[in-house]
């Protein structure tokens, strides 16, 4: 799952959805506006995370940064 920022509507959603689905290796993509959030199924043998990240990027979106607690991790920001 990845976290995405600059989503302005279901259109923005879309674009991003179109540009991951656009990899090689890239089974499925839904994003949601509402959620703000990607959830992609993908060949890890044929493509990483990053690349992931590259495509939201390069489709004019962001990645949120983390959040400190966020699926039970330190986001690294306080050293806890």
């Amino acid at each position: 799952m990845l976290k995405l920022a600059g989503l302005k509507g279901d259109q923005c959603a879309v674009k991003v959805a179109d540009a991951l689905k656009s990899i090689k290796g890239v089974e499925k993509a839904d994003v949601s506006f509402q959620n703000g959030k990607a959830t992609v199924t993908f060949d890890e043998s044929l493509v990483s995370t990053q690349r992931l990240k590259v495509a939201v990027e390069d489709a004019g979106y962001g990645i949120a940064k983390p959040v400190h607690g966020e699926d039970g991790a330190c986001c690294g920001g306080c050293g806890g």
